[in-house]
């Protein structure tokens, strides 16, 4: 089967390219012909890129010029390439969409709430600080005056309500759409796709390198301080502030390491200059993947303190994988793969005092963490299982291509 595998981006700067990098490499080692192809260019030495085998196609960027001239582009690079099928990622303009659907059986992955099913900050009320339940709908024309989901200038509003408008009408029509959670399920339900055409495949976790073997060791080096650890961007409604108030709670202790960046870290650096002397935080920034996961394997537990609905959350499986307990805020998809009490504790969204709770039980009983650890790695390697997720993938290929 030849693939032509979609992306807007060239790079990895977030958790849907990351994604799309581990799947293209899948894919192709399991012996599909898969061919990418991104609409905008890596820029820096140190970016790592999707996939080594891409193309730049600048008519995928709404920017690049009128869309009759970008069409007979796209449609170009279709025909040149000739795939079975068409899997794209963060595609969100209606126009493209309903062409690669004109043109091959199409497949969106739908990783978030924002662009497809909500038109402003991915269904969240910045002001209440909480889950938006409402399907999108006239109510998004006057959510972001009242709660801050959104811009607030008019023009732009109209232009995103039109976008997410058009995007869920063509999306409709197509025979399959994947998900990464039954979470993303229920917001696609809500503004009309059918039962039928919804695929949860949930991403896959392997290991960094195939010399790791069946399971990840433990790093042996023992700790001065139980390391607590966050990783992702640093934006407000991630958590991490909340994750930094939490520490005054935490009684043992403890190492506090805060991976990524963002527009937040000013403001965090500042509120963790308050922090209990007892506690040690460091902000060391982005860091390779191969450090992430080696922070993963000494963590004594990772926090996810978001208070967004996260469609996934990618950081939970990855850091499960080996061996790292999660305590989580119980919003968006969480709740599906944290297994309460098993592979890590929920809270409430918004509880410090719970969430320090939480985090004081692991660090502060060995024999606890030793076993959430041991089923965080078999959960996670059970439940988000590479060839397992290969196999929905080719079922939900061969549906659409045996519909269309």
């Amino acid at each position: 089967m030849r693939i032509l595998h979609v992306t807007q981006y060239g790079s990895v700067i977030g958790g849907v390219e990351t994604y799309a990098a581990d799947l293209h490499r899948l894919l192709r080692r399991e012996g599909y012909a898969v061919t990418l192809i991104y609409g905008r260019a890596p820029s820096g030495p140190s970016i790592r890129t999707i996939a080594p085998e891409s193309l730049l196609v600048p008519a995928l960027r709404p920017e690049a010029g009128k869309w009759s001239e970008r069409e007979i582009e796209l449609r170009r690079m279709v025909e040149q390439i000739a795939p079975d099928v068409i899997l794209t990622h963060d595609v969100e303009e209606a126009e493209v969409l309903r062409l690669f659907s004109r043109l091959r059986p199409t497949i969106p992955f739908v990783h978030v709430q924002s662009r497809y099913v909500c038109p402003g900050r991915g269904k969240f009320y910045a002001r209440q600080k909480r889950a938006c339940e409402r399907p999108f709908g006239p109510y998004c024309a006057i959510a972001p005056y009242w709660h801050a989901c959104g811009t607030r200038r008019p023009w732009r509003l109209l232009t995103n309500l039109r976008a997410t408008k058009q995007w869920i009408e063509t999306a409709r029509q197509l025979k399959r759409v994947l998900v990464a959670s039954e979470y993303m399920k229920r917001e696609l339900l809500a503004v009309g796709f059918s039962e039928d055409q919804i695929v949860v495949n949930p991403p896959f976790v392997e290991p960094l390198s195939t010399g790791e073997g069946s399971l990840p060791i433990r790093e042996a080096r023992q700790e001065a301080l139980p390391i607590v650890l966050f990783c992702g961007r640093l934006y407000d409604y991630k958590g991490a502030d909340l994750l930094l108030r939490a520490l005054e709670f935490v009684e043992p202790p403890v190492r506090a390491v805060f991976i990524g960046d963002g527009p937040e870290l000013p403001k965090l650096k500042r509120l963790a200059s308050h922090v209990a002397v007892r506690h040690i935080v460091s902000f060391p920034g982005w860091l390779s993947r191969a450090a992430v996961f080696g922070f993963y394997r000494r963590a004594r537990v990772v926090v996810i303190p978001s208070i967004w609905p996260e469609p996934f959350g990618r950081v939970g499986p990855e850091a499960m994988r080996q061996g790292a307990p999660i305590v989580a805020f119980r919003v968006g998809a969480l709740p599906e793969w944290i297994r309460d009490g098993e592979t890590g504790w929920l809270v409430e969204p918004g509880d410090v005092r719970a969430l320090a709770t939480a985090i004081e039980r692991v660090v502060s009983d060995e024999a606890l963490a030793a076993a959430m650890s041991a089923r965080a790695m078999h959960v996670a390697v059970e439940q988000f299982d590479a060839r397992r997720h290969v196999e929905r993938l080719m079922r939900a290929f061969e549906e659409a291509r045996q519909e269309t």
